[in-house]
């Protein structure tokens, strides 16, 4: 019985001793654990924290900002006016067969004829007259070698026309012509002139020569050919 008795002692011992060692170990990693994240990171810790009084250059002085003037207030374009009140026709030639006419007719101008033609204004039709005066010296509207209309709108100021012939001389008037067939005229044009189509027959011109050296050129024109301008020069 007493040997039984020191056994159980012994053992109730060895628990304890085992109870303290792992109470033991728990406090210490606690302990540790609790050190490790309360405590601050040892490389933040040894980068220096600049000095308030420290002289350093910020962004805007390693690159200074740009100033750029402002902008120049424009000043808006007009828009270019309808017409000009000009009361004008102007016709040049374009080409052996084609005229180009244009023309300003201010309101005013327009005004007084409808007023002076009264209700007839509005079933009236605009028209450019075109005149054949090659070889009449003075041109007084009614003795043109002869004369074609061709229709044109209220809202043209311009337009293009086919005489149908080469090396002539023609004018032009603008107008309307009524319902009874009156030619009522607005404007008139210059005298314009469509150049001949072909070659000219004009072989007489003598052209000047500026210079010795020309002339010995031209004189050489006969050399055969694949001599230089130099090699004419040099023969005499």
């Amino acid at each position: 019985m007493p040997f039984q008795a020191c056994e159980k002692e012994e053992g109730l011992m060895d628990n304890l001793e085992t109870l303290g060692l792992f109470v033991l170990f728990a406090f210490l990693t606690l302990s540790g654990g609790y050190y490790l994240f309360s405590r601050k990171d040892p490389v933040q810790d040894k980068i220096p924290l600049p000095d308030k009084h420290d002289d350093f250059e910020t962004g805007e002085e390693v690159f200074p900002l740009v100033q750029f003037p402002p902008e120049a207030e424009q000043e808006p374009i007009p828009e270019l006016p309808w017409g000009y009140n000009d009361d004008k026709l102007t016709i040049m030639a374009r080409d052996p067969e084609w005229i180009f006419a244009y023309w300003d007719i201010g309101e005013q101008r327009r005004s007084s004829l409808r007023h002076s033609i009264g209700p007839l204004w509005d079933s009236s039709q605009p028209v450019l007259r075109v005149h054949d005066v090659t070889g009449i010296s003075y041109f007084d509207g009614a003795n043109s070698n002869q004369h074609f209309d061709v229709a044109v709108d209220d809202y043209s100021g311009n337009w293009y026309v086919h005489p149908g012939g080469p090396n002539k001389k023609y004018c032009a008037e603008l107008g309307r012509i009524l319902s009874d067939g009156t030619f009522v005229m607005m404007a008139r044009s210059n005298f314009a002139s469509t150049p001949p189509n072909g070659i000219s027959d004009k072989t007489d011109p003598e052209w000047m020569l500026v210079s010795e050296k020309e002339k010995k050129l031209y004189n050489h024109i006969g050399y055969p050919t694949g001599i230089s301008s130099g090699e004419m020069f040099n023969r005499q």
